[in-house]
């Protein structure tokens, strides 16, 4: 064997051993070619805290558009529905004040939702998921105030782990 045939053959090897860490990998959707329109049902609000739902929509089809694998459609129009509840938002305490060490001085907030996928018209389920959003903020006097201006970021956290399943899990 000569030298370049040698060398043909260690590059050859090369590829063949890395190779496999990327069976599998695909660029893009995962989803069914088909599928390329979603309709965002206004999310079910299980928590004890009003009018989220609204903002937690509002934030899911705005991470859709931004994302650009499925286009927002009307009911009628769409190739699948999301079905979307809002179960639980929870504070967890993250710092303490040092004089005081029962009073947290800044917490995470923690909105849990569940969601399906259903096909429009058939309502065949094409996949379900869990997710939470977080967001943070520091507790200065009135905790229902400061809990309230960290549901818009916590809900745009959400809305990116619910679009990020959507299109890449299935």
């Amino acid at each position: 064997m000569t030298i370049k045939n040698i060398a043909g053959l260690l590059i050859v090897a090369l590829v063949l051993a890395n190779t496999p860490g990327c069976v599998g990998y695909q660029l893009g959707s995962s989803l069914p070619p088909d599928i390329k329109s979603v309709f965002v049902r206004t999310f079910i609000n299980k928590c004890n805290e009003p009018l989220i739902e609204i903002e937690a929509t509002n934030a899911t089809i705005a991470e859709f558009q931004k994302d650009g694998t499925l286009k927002i459609g009307r009911l009628e129009e769409a190739d699948v529905v999301l079905e979307t509840t809002l179960t639980a938002i929870t504070l967890e305490p993250l710092r303490f004040d040092r004089q005081d060490t029962s009073k947290p001085n800044e917490y995470r907030l923690i909105m849990s939702a569940i969601f399906v996928l259903k096909r429009q018209g058939s309502g065949k389920m094409i996949g379900e998921g869990e997710c939470i959003g977080e967001s943070t903020f520091l507790f200065g006097g009135n905790l229902a105030s400061a809990k309230r201006s960290a549901i818009p970021k916590a809900s745009e956290d959400l809305a990116k782990r619910i679009v990020e399943k959507v299109v890449e899990v299935w």
